[in-house]
């Protein structure tokens, strides 16, 4: 990318192309339903860290709070945009139709736009046949390693920057949160692999043990920070995985699993809102509201369940099997619609995973026919 001067904007390490790195802050998507001041604050310090990093080569990811047309149609004013590169994003019918509606923009300004496959999701594919094999084809791919070379910082300034109101909050990031980061990834992974992680298979399902079992990356592959493959190829290469083979061949498994369930929901994204078996449409439940908001608040009298309920909310994140739990009760024993309950626990997540999330609400739900 040139500016309208013809000045270099991050120069490329090969062929003398300049790049500009930006993160995408959306008021339309901060609005949704799924969305969370805790999921911005995570992604907004991972991206200062990736600044500190980053610094050392003159180099920063701009930060751009507006919605994708008018960001789009202003690069391409400003700038010889020759392409657009970015990650494909297995999202909800929301983000699918903002990348619609970026496509039309960029086709009309005669740029490409390259999608790049994430973690062995598939896109367009009809049916999982030979699905499995090609994961591990590319997860045993070799990653990607980054060689930057120095050169003069340059200072993009426009018209898009975070209000002074929001920025306050973002930077108000709790303690209780994990903190945000590759660095702070590879970190779990290291303690994970090292020591926590031995007893892995043993604590998996205990609300309180697995808070140090488990590997405790689920928001750092969410939100980017690192890979499926960086943390496959890590825990697979670590002495321990062959001493304490059978804890870390179950993590690995469940790495599998992550990738399996998000392309579920790239084939079929209707999980989000309609019931996978359409059959049960047709089934009335109560939906006592006050029955849901005490389940929100954590005072619904099942000691358990507002105990786990009131952890996810103070530090966003709960295990599986208890994650489990509260969706069963609000389905099973309230009576109440799925939809009723997704967002709320999708705002809690601080690892929320589209792609994850619905899938398996719907399974504990008892709502796709199956499992």
């Amino acid at each position: 990318m040139r500016t309208q001067d013809h000045r270099p904007l991050y120069e490329a390490e090969q062929g003398g192309e300049e790049y500009l790195i930006i993160y995408l802050m959306e008021p339309s998507m901060i609005a949704y339903p799924d969305c969370s001041l805790r999921h911005l604050q995570f992604v907004f310090h991972s991206i200062q860290a990736m600044n500190k990093s980053l610094r050392a080569y003159g180099r920063e990811v701009c930060i751009f709070y507006g919605e994708a047309k008018g960001v789009f149609e202003y690069l391409c004013r400003v700038f010889s945009v020759g392409q657009v590169l970015s990650y494909q994003e297995s999202g909800t019918n929301f983000t699918w139709r903002r990348d619609k509606t970026v496509k039309s923009v960029l086709e009309k300004q005669r740029v490409e736009w390259l999608e790049f496959q994430r973690d062995g999701i598939i896109r367009g594919i009809k049916d999982r046949t030979d699905w499995d094999k090609n994961w591990y084809r590319y997860i045993n791919e070799s990653t990607l390693k980054n060689e930057y070379t120095a050169i003069e910082k340059e200072t993009l300034e426009h018209p898009f920057p975070i209000g002074r109101e929001l920025l306050q909050k973002l930077q108000d990031y709790p303690h209780s949160f994990q903190k945000a980061g590759e660095y702070f990834a590879f970190r779990y992974l290291q303690s994970f692999c090292k020591e926590r992680g031995k007893r892995y298979a043993y604590h998996i399902s205990k609300p309180t043990q697995s808070r140090k079992s488990c590997s405790r990356i689920s928001p750092h592959l969410a939100w980017g920070n690192i890979s499926i493959k960086q943390a496959f190829q890590f825990v697979y290469q670590h002495p321990n995985h062959k001493i304490h083979r059978r804890s870390y061949q179950a993590f690995l498994m469940r790495l599998k699993w992550h990738c399996h369930f998000i392309q579920k929901f790239e084939v079929e994204c209707r999980y989000e809102t309609e019931l996978i078996n359409k059959g049960y449409e047709l089934l009335e439940r109560s939906n006592d509201q006050k029955l849901i908001e005490a389940w929100e608040q954590g005072i619904t009298g099942f000691p358990l369940v507002d105990a786990c309920m009131r952890c996810l909310d103070a530090t966003g994140w709960i295990n599986f099997r208890m994650r489990a739990m509260l969706v069963s009760v609000l389905c099973h024993q309230f009576d109440c619609d799925f939809r009723k309950g997704s967002y709320h626990l999708a705002r809690l997540f601080l690892d929320y995973e589209p792609g994850i999330h619905y899938t398996q609400f719907q399974m504990q739900a008892g709502t796709t026919g199956i499992n």
